[in-house]
This record gives C-alpha cells, sequence and structure tokens, in this order.
C-alpha cells in the first residue's frame, strides 16, 4: 500500500471503557474511546480531562439535561394520599400531591427521583415510569420509552437496570423527550402501586397548554391589522405600542384593545386650611381634607396656583430641612432627612446629582425586580478571610466579594444569608491570593448544606502557586433547590 493512502477496513474494534476512567482521563490528541455505559464515542483533544461526547439519538436527552437548554427539572417526592388514603401513598411533584401535567413537544423534563421518600416510604421504593394508559405496566398497558432516559448516579441503564439498581442508587433521575411524534395524553405512574400518579396532557409549542411551561400564544407584531385572524389572535401595533386582541361576539367580530377595570377608590371632595383640628382620612369620596397649622408651623393656601405651601417657623419643623419651606409636593434645594420614605418616584431635576445616604445600609427590595440605568460608577464591599482550611463561613449579609490570604489549605466555602427566593441567580467571587502551595474552595456549602460545583469544562482547578485565582460561583435558586456553577481565572 502506498504510503500516502489510508488503509481500508471493512470494521474496526474500539476499546471499550468505564466513566470513571474515561472522565479523568485526558488522552491524546485524536484518541478515541467506547463509553459502554452511555453506548457513544469519546474523542480527545489531549488538553481537555473527559474529551468530547458524540451526541446520539440514545445520549440527546442526557446531553440537554446536563445543559440545560429547554430543560425543565421537577423533583419527585412521595407522601401521603390524602385523596383516597392508599398506604403506599401517591407522588409528590414539585410539592404538589399528584398533579395533572402539562408538557409541550420539543421540550425535555427531568423527574429526579433522588429524595428519600421516593426509595422509603411506607417501606417500598417507587420507580417512576411512562405510558399512555394509567397505571401503565400494572393494568396491561405497557410502558412507554420513546425519549425517555433512565440514570442512575448520572449513569444510563435501561428500564429494568432502573427498577433493580433504584434503591442502591443515590441520585436516581428519568428524562423525558416530548418528540413530535408523542401522543396528546401520557400518564405517569408508579412501577410498582397503582393510582400513584396522573395524566399529562402533551401539546404543540404556542398552542396555550402548559401551566406555564408551553411558550404561550403567538403574538403578531405589525404597524397594520393581521389579514386574516382568528378569535382569540393577539396584535402589538408597532406604531403605538397598543395591545389588541381578536374578538367574536353574537354579531360581528372585532379588535379589541384590553382595558383593566378602575376600582371605586376613596377621594376627598375638597381641602380646606383652617385653624381647627383635622384629619386626612377619606372613609368616603365625600370627605373632606383638613389641614391645620400647629407650633412652628404656618400654612397659606394661593387661590390661584391652587397650592398649599408649608413653612417651619422655628427649629425642628419641615422635617428637618432646618426651616426650609417647600410645597405639597416636597421640593427643595436643601437636604432633607426622613425616617423613611414612602414614594411612587424619586427625581433630582435640579443642578448636580441626587445622593441618597444611610446610616448602615440601604436596601432596595421590588417584587419584580430593581432596574438601574447610566451607571458611571460603583463600588463593591471586599471582605477579606486569612489562613482559610476546613468549612470557611462567607456571609453573604455583609458583601458576596471574599479576599482570601494566607490559605492554609484546600476548604469548604459555606455560604451563608443566601436570599432562597425561587428562579433567582446569586453570584459569589473568591479573590485567592496564593503562596508557595496553591489551595482552592473545593466543595460548596450554602446554610451549611453541601452542594455539588458543576466547573466550567467539567474540571475541578487545581490553583496556580504565587498568582492571584479567582473562583466564581454562581448560585442558581430553582424552586427549593440549588444548582451551583463554578468557574476559575488565573491572573499570574
Amino acid at each position: 500500500m502506498a504510503s500516502n493512502q489510508a488503509p481500508v477496513v471493512d470494521r474496526i474494534r474500539i476499546i471499550p471503557r468505564p466513566d470513571d476512567f474515561l472522565d479523568r482521563n485526558v488522552g491524546a490528541s485524536g484518541e478515541v474511546f467506547f463509553d459502554k455505559q452511555a453506548n457513544t464515542l469519546r474523542i480527545y483533544s489531549g488538553k481537555l480531562a473527559g474529551g468530547y461526547s458524540l451526541l446520539t439519538s440514545g445520549n440527546l436527552s442526557q446531553h440537554l439535561a446536563d445543559s440545560g437548554i429547554a430543560l425543565l427539572e421537577k423533583t419527585v417526592t412521595v407522601g401521603v394520599d390524602t385523596g383516597s388514603g392508599q398506604a403506599s401513598g401517591v407522588f409528590y411533584i414539585d410539592g404538589v400531591e399528584k398533579p395533572q401535567l402539562e408538557f409541550v413537544r420539543g421540550y425535555t423534563y427531568l423527574f429526579d427521583q433522588s429524595g428519600e421518600t421516593n426509595n422509603s416510604f411506607a417501606t417500598v421504593y417507587h420507580p417512576l415510569m411512562f405510558s399512555i394508559v394509567a397505571n401503565g405496566g400494572l393494568v396491561g398497558g405497557g410502558h412507554y420509552n420513546d425519549g425517555v432516559v433512565y440514570l442512575l448516579d448520572d449513569n444510563p441503564v435501561t428500564m429494568a437496570g432502573y427498577v433493580s439498581g433504584f434503591k442502591a442508587a443515590t441520585s436516581r433521575k428519568v428524562l423525558l423527550t416530548v418528540k413530535s411524534s408523542a401522543p396528546n395524553t401520557l400518564y405517569y405512574w408508579c412501577h410498582f402501586h397503582t393510582n400513584q400518579g396522573n395524566v399529562i396532557t402533551v401539546s404543540d409549542p404556542g398552542a396555550g397548554g402548559g401551566g406555564g411551561e408551553a411558550g404561550g400564544a403567538s403574538v403578531d407584531i405589525s404597524d397594520t391589522a393581521p389579514v386574516a385572524p382568528q378569535e382569540g389572535n393577539i396584535w402589538f401595533n408597532s406604531t403605538n405600542g397598543s395591545l389588541f386582541v381578536y374578538v367574536t361576539d353574537v354579531d360581528s367580530s372585532q379588535w379589541v384593545q384590553p382595558t383593566a377595570p378602575v376600582p371605586a377608590i376613596n377621594t376627598f371632595s375638597s381641602v380646606t386650611v383652617t385653624g381647627a383640628a383635622g384629619s386626612i382620612d377619606a372613609s368616603g369620596n365625600s370627605d373632606t381634607l383638613t389641614l391645620a397649622p400647629g407650633t412652628n408651623v404656618t400654612m397659606s393656601l394661593n387661590a390661584v396656583t391652587n397650592t398649599i405651601t408649608i413653612n417651619s417657623a422655628g427649629d425642628g419643623g419641615g422635617g428637618g430641612g432646618g426651616g426650609e419651606a417647600y410645597d405639597q409636593t416636597l421640593n427643595t434645594t436643601s437636604n432633607v432627612s426622613f425616617a423613611s420614605i414612602q414614594t411612587p418616584s424619586f427625581s433630582n431635576n435640579g443642578v448636580g446629582g441626587a445622593v441618597l445616604t444611610s446610616a448602615s445600609t440601604l436596601t432596595l427590595t421590588a417584587p419584580d425586580g430593581i432596574a438601574i440605568e447610566n451607571i458611571y460608577k460603583q463600588t463593591e464591599l471586599l471582605s477579606t478571610i486569612t489562613n482559610a482550611s476546613g468549612v470557611v463561613t462567607h456571609d453573604f449579609s455583609t458583601n458576596a466579594i471574599f479576599n482570601h490570604t494566607s490559605l492554609a489549605a484546600n476548604f469548604t466555602a459555606n455560604f451563608t444569608n443566601v436570599p432562597t427566593t425561587s428562579n433567582r441567580a446569586i453570584n459569589a467571587v473568591l479573590v485567592l491570593n496564593q503562596g508557595a502551595s496553591a489551595y482552592i474552595p473545593n466543595a460548596v456549602q450554602i446554610g451549611g448544606v453541601a452542594q455539588t460545583i458543576k466547573w466550567v469544562g467539567a474540571t475541578a482547578p487545581e490553583g496556580t502557586i504565587n498568582a492571584v485565582d479567582v473562583i466564581s460561583f454562581s448560585l442558581l435558586r430553582i424552586g427549593t433547590s440549588w444548582t451551583v456553577l463554578g468557574s476559575y481565572s488565573n491572573y499570574g
């Protein structure tokens, strides 16, 4: 055979290896192994531990789960049947007793059965299955396994292997990728016990189902109304920013702009300024607001401009304004001190910048989030921790950046006072000033509870001696569970 020709063979044999070998192996550039647990190939570059897995139809769902793309996680537990009192209990999905579920084609759903109740409630174990019939194989309806992947300790197994290895495993998960061919109705059920699960309604994206998971209705965006609308269509007028819904009633069809009903509110019918005592409560929409002057406070009414002027005639009046006069909208050019402020808006229309100062900390809280624009300068508090080893507390109530010096050993970073509101991402940064030996936070706790770190590149860093390393953790709070993402940077 000429040296410039590649050999042609009818078959080759690639060495099979288990995951524990493949995950820690760096390999040589171009080296290939067969992953016998995931039934795929691992290709190595000689640089990255674990190499690269070949994506196949058999491991697609697991890769989606690992990446978090189009993945919805559901925590499964087993608890008391409050409906019919079944002794073996029922499934609870995200804390809700055997709910009806709504899934969308194209999404992957992860059912996490790692909780101990799945393994021991009523002294029996409860592997979760799917079927096109309620109670599945228990009533002769069989199993639905199209797009289903069973994982024990993050290793793919067969359905039978999931059942037989269920009790011995620490991590137990079932992935369901809802394919375009999936039926409109599925059921989740227990492999051993009837009536533990419920129905799953399957719909296409944008079909309106999904209980918040289905992507919602589609919206037409244009400067003119759609030509052939159907009842329930939504149109966003890009010219004026208005939203319309196409409504059909008994005699016509038309685009209607939704409006929110305005509730009846109590208002003052008149405002007077007198020398007598008065009140500022409106119990009905015909009440009168009466303002009365007091010690060192005078008031005057301008009938032309419809304004009331309140003046502090001595010390202490005027809300800390030091004798400064201001109208009912609290417009002033002087400093004003308040014990607390409740206002729909705060604006500075004068020359120079507005300054908000607190004696200790300043907390801004809003249920729908806080938007800050045009930031030109910011500083963050930095706390220094020395001689880290063992379990080291990192208190989020003071700051989120921690400067480590004189590191003594690899340590566990225990983040305390971390907000637990669902669907939040919280970031922490650890600056490691390394000496002759490099150490890192190789474990994480949140409030004293151990968490698994998902390092970037699936490889934990080792640190760099006599350099500055920066470890960043993203703490993702989803439901009642934490996901910890870790990354590493070196600064020489």
